[in-house]
């Protein structure tokens, strides 16, 4: 007879065997931008660390090879994504409204797929893998559902999704998580989850919006690329991205809020922050020595300080010559200095972000509250003074007002008075650094680190061979299921039907006795 303490050590051994089973695992990561890419690459290189195979196509390959892991690189796209703003005129240097943003993800989406799928790397990855047992597809869930074509040819493994923002009402939707528009804000706007009349009718629209743009041209076109590229396949795009086992959100309650989800759904929190490298020297003394503090400013890795017109920078200048005794660091891509630029700011082409946030005498972020940034200022308790440009910058923003942690300036209206005053606000007055702390110690207060949390769910999935258990019955159901109208319009049908009947024998009732009482008469 087993002992307990053996049974225990046997059973912990089974565990972790099983946990420690190398799998082939298909990561899909094809969006042409730096702050997307980290939290997915974190995940998909803890995964390698563990002992996994890794065949990964993604826009930043590694510098160096990692062992267990093959990058596919599709850096290219990001030539291409430079191109489709110029075709559609769509410039991520400036102002987009959350309705041409809906607008314009047809054209995004049509083109990256294109463009993804009839690459020679790609082509020929189609070609070696068909045939290929993978054990799982790791894939970012911004609707490339016509890639997800390669599990076709891979065996249909189960399919783990990631999404580096705050869910679009459509990924609900394929997860089977309710659509609640009336305090559910959509990630494309400046909402928070306590809405006006006024702000419930615009989400709604734009929920609407969204499924509109959904099924006239989003999956039309992910249909039509997964026939040209993946031939005769037994799934539409629709099933393949509505096959997904689990869904990673790499937010949290820190960045945005309680919403009903069902238990396919993770909120992991930030996978890619990590331990903050030391800083170059000459930036190290230059932030030690700052008197009053440093001020970072950076518009991410899309929106170039550069592209800040010039009536702009030139407001920035002189409100940061105002506070000679704070410096700070710009986030300038170009070779020549900062036109005027003051004594108490330095500019250079790349920052590292996450070292600065962590110095001790970082006072403020100015930042477009990309959700990447924010989480990172979020970890490191930095106010932020936002500007927030598109896509969940402006529902970020929301977010940060609401919880105090920072103020949002809309770009077109900033002029000298407002933005010094908003300087000078965030710099003298101590709330906004305790509650940006209060949600530091939300986002960090976990069981474990977020990209742990990631393997952990990923490794679930495989051990549980895709987990069904944790699918609702609720992706089955159609729209109208769903929200139970074939059940109201059938009860409807049956009052209906009633009233009619009583009203029809009621009309013939009264027909007679009136038809009687004149026979009477006469």
């Amino acid at each position: 007879m087993v002992s307990l303490s053996g049974a225990l050590l046997l059973t912990t051994t089974v565990v972790t065997l099983n946990l420690c089973d190398a799998a082939n695992i298909l990561c899909i990561f094809p969006t042409a931008s730096f702050s997307h890419q980290q939290p997915l690459l974190a995940v998909s290189r803890a995964l390698a660390a563990r002992g996994h195979n890794l065949t990964v196509i993604n826009t930043n390959p590694n510098k160096t090879p990692l062992k267990n892991y093959r990058d596919i690189d599709i850096g290219f796209m990001y030539k291409e994504w430079d191109e489709l703003k110029k075709q559609h005129g769509v410039s991520l240097q400036e102002r987009i409204s959350p309705f041409k943003l809906v607008s314009s993800f047809k054209h995004f989406v049509h083109f990256f797929c294109q463009k993804v799928l009839d690459s020679t790397q790609i082509q020929d990855l189609i070609k070696e893998v068909n045939g290929t047992k993978f054990d799982l597809i790791f894939y970012e869930s911004l609707s490339y559902s016509s890639l997800l074509g390669f599990s076709e040819l891979v065996g249909n493994p189960p399919i783990v999704g990631m999404l580096t923002l705050h869910p679009f009402n459509v990924n609900d939707l394929y997860v089977g998580n309710p659509e609640i528009p009336s305090y559910i804000p959509s990630v494309n706007l400046p909402y928070e989850h306590r809405m006006s009349f006024y702000e419930r009718l615009t989400n709604f629209a734009i929920y609407s919006y969204f499924h509109y743009m959904r099924i006239l041209y989003i999956e039309p076109i992910q249909e039509e690329f997964l026939q040209k590229y993946f031939g005769d396949v037994k799934h539409t795009a629709y099933e393949l991205e509505r096959n997904i086992s689990v869904m990673l959100i790499s937010g949290d309650l820190a960045t945005s809020y309680p919403k009903p989800v069902h238990p396919n759904t993770i909120y992991i929190g930030p996978t890619h922050i990590e331990k903050p490298k030391p800083l170059p020297q000459d930036l190290q003394k230059w932030m030690d020595e700052a008197e009053d503090g440093v001020i970072y400013f950076s518009l991410g890795s899309n929106m170039k300080g550069t592209s800040v017109p010039a009536d702009k920078r030139a407001v920035f200048i002189k409100a940061f010559a105002q506070f000679p005794r704070v410096r700070v660091l710009w986030k300038w891509e170009a070779d020549t200095q900062l036109p005027g630029q003051p004594s108490n700011v330095m500019v250079k082409k790349w920052l590292p972000q996450q070292s600065i946030l962590a110095h001790p005498k970082t006072r403020l972020f100015i930042s477009q509250v990309g959700l990447q940034s924010f989480q990172e200022a979020t970890s490191y308790g930095v106010p932020i003074l936002g500007i927030p440009m598109f896509g969940d910058q402006d529902f970020n923003g929301a977010k940060l007002v609401q919880a105090g942690a920072g103020r949002v300036l809309e770009f077109y209206d900033i002029a000298y008075d407002n933005f010094y005053e908003n300087l000078k606000e965030l710099l003298t007055n101590k709330s906004y650094k305790d509650n940006m702390m209060t949600l530091s110690k939300i986002t960090n207060d976990k069981p474990m680190p977020a990209v742990e949390t990631a393997v952990w769910w990923i490794e679930y999935v495989l051990r549980h061979n895709g987990a069904p258990h944790l699918r609702p019955a609720s992706i089955g159901l159609t729209w109208y299921q769903y929200y139970s109208l074939d059940v109201i319009a059938f009860i409807l049908a049956i009052i209906v039907t009633a009233i009619c009947v009583t009203a029809y024998i009621l009309k013939t009732i009264v027909s007679k006795l009136t038809y009687g009482s004149k026979l009477k008469t006469h």
